[in-house]
């Protein structure tokens, strides 16, 4: 029984392990995209935007992070004014690790149609995300309700209508 009781404690601790390993990068595939894992540390090195904007708590905190737009980029996916065609028929579908999902406009990600800048951020307030929202959250500034600034984010899906 207590051999028993060691080999379930182990496969706990193991199954944690692989799922902060697998927390710790974002993936992201889609249409004519290669998929690439990018982990943390990838991530920390990027360009870091920052943007402050309402939460849930109805206060204005400060959130860095790395652009959508930037990250897709990274991925290979063309933005701008050589793919504004593709861009207008082209949308992304951001995955929480308990499956919740959302959906954004590659037009309202890419700077060429978009005034305001949607992050995946991975700080708040200067701090790491806390566990609920992080560690990586999208924030999307001016967003009368939350509903699609996605927590605990896993995975970024292009797709293009054809």
């Amino acid at each position: 029984m207590k051999k028993l009781i060691r080999l379930a404690s182990l496969c706990a601790f193991i199954g944690g392990i692989v799922a902060t390993a697998q927390a710790q990068s974002i993936t992201i595939s889609g249409d004519s995209l290669e998929t690439k894992a990018i982990s943390m540390g990838e991530f920390q090195d990027m360009h870091q935007s920052v943007v402050m904007a309402k939460a849930h708590d109805e206060k204005v905190h400060r959130y860095t992070g790395v652009s959508l737009a930037d990250l897709l980029k990274k991925a290979g996916v063309m933005l701008g004014d050589s793919a504004k065609r593709a861009t207008v028929k082209s949308y992304v579908i951001v995955t929480a690790a308990d499956n919740y999902r959302a959906i954004y406009a590659l037009s309202e990600i890419d700077p060429l149609f978009a005034n305001r800048l949607i992050i995946l951020a991975n700080r708040a307030d200067k701090k790491p995300l806390p566990s609920q929202d992080g560690p990586f959250q999208i924030i999307v500034p001016g967003e009368k309700k939350h509903a699609r600034w996605v927590r605990q984010v896993n995975s970024i899906q292009l797709v293009v209508v054809k």
